[in-house]
């Protein structure tokens, strides 16, 4: 290569044709990975680095996708990213701009999951008419889990705490692995057919259940998305509170109950609200208000006094503005300005070229536009027929075109047009003679001589 001719690539070109060769390459990839780095943007958008052992990358997700998340991404988590690869020109950085994320592994699952929702959302086990409103002050609580999970004891924590009046009745089942959730559904189906009142020690039935576990996987929660769960919910009679996993969680189960909490001590925290903690609350907020009124008056009383005090609470702003003008004035941008505007005006120099080529290629185009469409124009142009000696016949009443001898009559008054004026005349119904006055043949009429008017009368 001759490096005294060669011209070098700017920066932008490079990146330029960096850019469209990988966008190109790949536009459609679908990568696995761990989120690390993940930063939840103001704007909507969400930005993290997926990476594995040996490599990472940096990912967007745009506002409009992360909207379409059934649930916020979390740091570790390990995901199925499908996307395209862009790169960002200003840095010279290439990322992921990803259109769907899922768990990895597990796209069945969300797929069974999600098509078993939308059928039984079709026939209205959802619908917010059939949820039944849980009892105020419950007397007698059921809890449907495991008897040895962290659930049943943050449950009975709470319950001991706040509300030890409350008598709970636990039906042991298995809440995750094979059989898991026949159990949950007969035991639901139970609770709700128990004759209470043979029950030794029982004075009050359940009057809500909380159904329900604590955190794991979407495998280990499965038991609550099956179908049979969310039936036996359904047409429980007892409503039903659904504390499964943890806030960011959601099974079928949470539909399909009267009430989703996020955490099992959340489930029993509603059930315990009772009318003594009720209204030690209604005296609190009481209190809270006679003393917030209490202030007022007295601050305004003190009238004369709201000058000084708004002085005092206005010179320490003052001083924090002073602090941050002075940080600001011995800032990098302020110390080196000159460099920002080259910085500025580099970019700018960039620009213009571009500009001026795509403003020439869009003109260009036009112009081969305008002269296609000008001589289509000039083709279709009637009076260009016209000219090369051609005439066009209209019936003076209907002001319509006379297209065949068939259109025509005695009598009937005609226009013709010619490139240059027009000629009125009348069909006369006159034999077609020549210019002895003998009648024309056919084969005379077909060797020309003149337009046929009338009837025609030639054999």
């Amino acid at each position: 290569m001759n490096t005294a001719v060669s011209k070098p690539l700017s920066v932008s070109e490079l990146t330029a044709r960096l850019k469209a060769f990988i966008e190109r390459q790949f536009a459609d990839v679908f990568v696995e990975g761990e989120i690390s780095n993940l930063r939840p943007a103001a704007s909507g958008h969400v930005y993290f680095v997926l990476k594995d052992a040996r490599a990472t990358i940096n990912c967007v997700l745009w506002a409009a996708a992360a909207a379409r998340l059934t649930r916020p991404l979390r740091e570790g988590e390990k995901v199925e990213v499908r996307g395209r690869i862009a790169l960002y020109e200003p840095r010279g950085q290439y990322q992921i701009v990803a259109d769907s994320i899922r768990p990895a592994g597990l796209g069945k699952l969300f797929l069974a999951f999600q098509e078993l929702k939308e059928r039984l959302q079709r026939e209205g086990l959802f619908d917010e008419s059939r949820k039944r409103p849980l009892p105020r002050m419950p007397r007698a609580v059921g809890v449907v889990t495991s008897p040895t999970g962290a659930a049943i004891r943050d449950i009975l924590n709470v319950l001991t705490r706040r509300a030890p009046h409350i008598a709970v009745t636990i039906y042991p089942v298995r809440v995750q692995g094979e059989g898991a959730a026949r159990e949950i559904a007969r035991a639901i189906s139970r609770m709700n057919t128990i004759d209470w009142s043979a029950m030794p020690g029982v004075e009050h039935p359940p009057a809500v259940l909380i159904v329900g576990r604590g955190g794991g996987s979407i495998k280990d929660l499965w038991a609550f998305n099956e179908e049979i769960v969310a039936r036996s919910i359904a047409a429980s009679r007892i409503p039903v509170i659904s504390a499964v996993g943890h806030e960011v969680d959601f099974t079928i189960a949470d539909f399909a109950a009267d009430l989703r909490v996020p955490t099992p001590s959340a489930a029993a925290e509603i059930v315990a609200r009772d009318s003594e903690g009720l209204t030690r609350e209604l005296a609190h907020l009481n209190s809270r208000i006679e003393a917030a009124l209490r202030r007022r008056t007295h601050f305004l009383r003190e009238a004369s006094h709201l000058r000084a005090r708004l002085q005092a609470a206005i010179r320490p702003r003052i001083a924090r503005l002073r602090a941050c003008v002075a940080q600001f004035a011995s800032s990098y941008a302020l110390r080196r300005p000159a460099q920002r505007v080259n910085e500025c005006r580099q970019r700018l120099d960039d620009l213009v070229p571009r500009l001026g080529r795509g403003l020439e290629t869009r003109r260009a185009a036009a112009a081969r536009k305008l002269e296609r469409l000008a001589a289509q124009l000039t083709a279709l142009n009637p009076s260009a027929i016209l000219a090369r000696g051609y005439s066009i016949t209209f019936d003076s009443a209907k002001q319509t075109i006379v297209r065949s001898k068939g259109e025509t009559y005695p009598g009937q008054a005609l226009r013709i047009r010619f490139h240059v004026g027009h000629a009125d005349v009348h069909v006369d119904g006159a034999r077609y003679t020549d210019n002895q006055g003998q009648p024309r043949t056919t084969k005379d009429k077909e060797r020309g001589g003149g337009e046929w008017f009338g009837a025609d009368t030639d054999g």
